[in-house]
Order: structure tokens, then sequence, then C-alpha cells
């Protein structure tokens, strides 16, 4: 609302600069008219700027300003050199040519150099005292979990919460799918964001660096977190792998979770109901309260059932992990077991 007010004035303000000029060569009206019409170009034309990729324009600023004072050089010291009439004849159109040159290739050469030069910055530098904090980029995945609320609370994220412009875009595009599962989920995740933005105490922002929709997302978000020299939250597997190989620090929070999930000693009891057939003859699958799968051998035959068993070994992987148990009926040894329930 406040921009469309300050356009207002802007058509206002260049309306009536033609107007006072058109009375000075006497067509007023004609002046008037151009100055709405040249007014109402500039807005379009921010407009479309605005939304462009931030990396292209930049590119086509920097590559042009760099275009002008390379031409400038150049024919001045041309001018030097060659101290003639027919240098002095052609010194305007000699001009033109260099910097329509030399603006193409600053323009090509920052463009296509742009991961190497940090000639764009995405993001408003954070307040001195927060030097040593490192902020932390959400992924979109990471906000449709649902978990962010209550781990932002225990502290485990120290820094200022990141939300990039091509994840609000994402979620978007998600709490709007055709498909009901995917629209609630990125419903929840709005959710999400709003109920952290609602918390005081929590630093969250907006990162306003438009998105590149020539480059996969899961690279555009590592660009962002190094740039930002910040850490990536996600629960996404190959975009953890894809950060930690570019150097950028991941918290994920299916590892975290796998971490604080209670270790299951050999020869431990537990009690688990088994829910369907594992993937080899005679096994049997259920789950804890924490997610945690539990293989159980010999016990296809118990499948409904909540049964006592004991833990065999226990399987940690990036996806979680698997404990693998056989029942208590079918180990005579099973008296000297601990017991525990979950």
């Amino acid at each position: 609302m406040v921009l469309w007010v300050f356009r207002a004035v802007f058509i206002l303000a260049s309306a009536g600069t033609a107007y006072s000029i058109g009375l000075d060569l006497g067509r007023p009206f004609e002046a008037l008219i151009m100055g709405i019409v040249a007014s109402l170009a500039v807005i379009v034309a921010e407009w479309f700027v605005s939304r462009g990729p931030i990396a292209l324009i930049s590119s086509i600023v920097f590559g042009a300003l760099l275009g002008l004072l390379f031409a400038t050089l150049t024919v001045q010291v041309m001018g030097l050199a060659l101290a003639t009439e027919t240098m002095d004849r052609i010194r305007g159109h000699l001009t033109g040519a260099f910097i329509v040159v030399y603006s193409y290739l600053g323009i090509a050469f920052i463009y296509e150099s742009r991961d190497r030069f940090n000639l764009i910055v995405p993001y408003v530098e954070f307040r001195r005292e927060e030097k040593g904090v490192k902020p932390a980029v959400l992924d979109t995945s990471v906000i449709i979990d649902g978990r962010l609320p209550e781990i932002v609370k225990a502290g485990v994220l120290d820094g200022p919460l990141i939300v990039p412009q091509l994840v609000l875009h994402e979620l978007q595009k998600v709490a709007d799918s055709g498909d009901r599962l995917k629209r609630e989920r990125g419903r929840l995740g709005l959710e999400t964001l709003h109920r952290i933005q609602e918390d005081p105490e929590l630093d969250i922002r907006v990162q306003e660096l438009a998105p590149d929709y020539s480059r996969p997302v899961d690279e555009q978000l590592v660009r962002i977190a190094k740039m930002l020299n910040g850490k990536l939250v996600t629960t996404d597997y190959n975009l953890n792998r894809l950060a930690s190989l570019d150097g950028v620090r991941v918290i994920n929070f299916n590892e975290l979770a796998n971490a604080l999930k209670p270790i299951a000693l050999p020869d431990e009891q537990i009690t688990v109901k088994l829910i369907k057939p594992g993937e080899q003859p005679g096994q049997a699958v259920g789950y804890l309260q924490d997610g945690t799968m539990v293989v159980v051998e010999d016990a296809d035959h118990l499948i409904g059932r909540d049964t006592d068993v004991l833990v065999r070994n226990t399987i940690t992987r990036e996806t979680g992990r698997m404990i693998f148990a056989r029942p208590v009926e079918a180990d005579h040894s099973g008296s000297g077991a601990t017991s525990r329930r979950r």
C-alpha cells in the first residue's frame, strides 16, 4: 500500500514538472501527457525489474557501468595517441561502439562469474552485536515438517532464522496444489511460519533475494547459506549431502531426532505392536512411539498383537534407526533380560 502511494506521488510530481516545462515551451498540455506517460513507463519498468532475478539485474547494472568506464578510458587514450582531425570527427561514434562492446563483455562476464564475485548483497548485514551468531537458513521441508517451533524453543537454533523468498514461493505452490495431501502440508508450513513469527523472542527474517528459476532450488539454498555465512536447516537427505559437500554446515532434524532416541541394548526386552510382515519370510515389523522400526524374526504369526521381544542389535542410518529382535517366547534365556516397555 505504501509503495502505491509513493508511485502516485511520483506520477503527480512527474506530471507537474512536465507541465511547468511545457509552459515555458508553449505546449503545456502536450508536455503534461508526455510526463504522465513517461512516469507510467518508469513504474512498469520498476515493476518488471523488481521481479527479475537479482543476479541478472545486478550484472546488467555493473556491466553497463564498467562498459561506460572502459569505453571512455579507451577513447581518451586513443585520442591522446592519435591526435588527428579524423579522430576528432569519429570520437563520438567510436565512444558509442566501445560502450556497446564493453557493456556486452562486462554483463556477460559478471553474470557468468556471479558465484565467484560478491557483487550482489542479497541481505542486509547483521548488526554488530550479532557478528558471532550464524543465521539459520530454513528449507521448505523443515517448515512443512512441523517440529520447527518446538526445536526453536528448545534453543537448538540460536541465531536469526532466515526464510528465503524461494522457500515462500514453494510453500505457496504446495498450499495451492490440487493434491489434498500436498495442500494440507503446505498450509501446515504456512501456519508454522505464522506461529514462530508471532513469538516476540524469535528473530525471523525474510531473505529478499528473488528466485533464480534457471537454477535448482537446492543449489540456490546452499548458495544463500554460503553468502550469509550461515547454516542450513533441513530434513532433506539430498540437500544435506549437497550442502555438506559444498562446505555448508547443516542441521538435519531427522539426524537430530535419531541422536535423541534412546539406545536399545542387546538382550534388552521391549514391547512393540507388530503391524505388518517384513521383507524376509517369517519377519514381522512394528514401530515404537518415537517412530523407530522394529524387525522381529519368526514373528509373522504375532502380527496385530503387542509382543515382548528381545533386542539382538541396532542399526543407525541417515534415514533412521532400526532394531532387530526376536520374540521372548522363542528365547529360553529371556529370564535374565532387562525389561522395558515402550
